[in-house]
């Protein structure tokens, strides 16, 4: 994937009439989703009819779609026929990924590894080695409810801070889970921010009114934006491995994060170096 998604939005692959509207607001990424969200005697219909829906239709947004686990015949066949057609989407997202060993013998195609089990959260820093890896995600609802927890930020801290930990190791992205109440903005807000301060490179979405507070968390402000250029600026003029920059030691740390805070706003820092 050229850039990590901030705001992936989960739309149901039997929903393809709810594209126009995610394509007009803000998301920068949809996720299709052939798991949860569709019955079983409609599985192999909504795969083959979004299929030769992005076959029609080159959208101007990230794709991933969300396929079916693995271990079934079901994900098999998602498995198969999108791995025949991968210039149709950007990355494929595993869901109930437990086993290093099930990506050894997978065709050539980036996937997004869905954390929904204690043993997935065991086994991350295997399976984020894999060369097939771009993206680690958290699957709040399924891992909360194998771990018999509710989906609290407090509950699931410390598997939220393993994927910002082996992502940020292995060079991925990383996507919080979606806020499940999509009535009570002000906590997704809080939520959002608390997953941008922990690392998370953005957050996923179950609905559009989601997407704004998502965005505000994790984008840096016009004001944050010029100070990361004026920082770029002056560490790039300087002559010795840090300089004072109104008031603050700036070195090579924070360097990095100025930069990251540029790629956030789609802004090459190496404009500015």
């Amino acid at each position: 994937m050229n850039k990590f998604p901030v705001c992936p939005i989960f739309v149901p692959a039997n929903k393809l009439d709810w594209v126009p509207k995610i394509l007009a607001s803000k998301a920068d990424c949809i996720i299709f989703d052939l798991e949860d969200s569709i019955l079983l005697n409609q599985k192999e219909s909504s795969r083959n009819k979004l299929c030769d829906y992005l076959k029609s239709n080159a959208l101007d947004i990230s794709v991933l779609i969300r396929i079916n686990p693995l271990d079934s015949d079901i994900g098999k066949e998602d498995l198969a026929l999108f791995s025949r057609n991968t210039e149709i989407f950007d990355a494929l997202m595993l869901p109930k990924i437990e086993e290093p060993s099930v990506l050894d013998n997978m065709p050539k195609v980036d996937v997004v590894l869905l954390i929904e089990t204690p043993l997935a959260v065991k086994n991350l820093p295997l399976l984020a080695r894999a060369n097939q890896a771009v993206g680690i995600a958290l699957g709040g609802a399924d891992l909360s409810a194998s771990l018999g927890s509710d989906m609290s930020w407090d509950s699931l801290l410390f598997h939220r801070s393993h994927i910002v930990l082996e992502a940020t190791i292995n060079n991925l992205f990383s996507i919080d889970g979606p806020f499940m109440s999509i009535s009570s903005l002000d906590e997704l807000k809080q939520e959002s921010k608390l997953a941008s301060n922990m690392g998370f490179n953005g957050k996923a979405a179950i609905h559009p009114s989601q997407i704004e507070p998502i965005l505000e968390a994790f984008l840096p402000t016009e004001n944050e934006i010029e100070e990361a250029k004026e920082i770029l600026i002056a560490f790039a003029n300087a002559s010795e491995g840090a300089v004072a920059f109104r008031g603050k030691m700036i070195d090579l740390p924070v360097v990095k994060s100025m930069e990251k805070r540029l790629r956030l706003a789609g802004i090459d820092p190496d404009d500015f170096m």
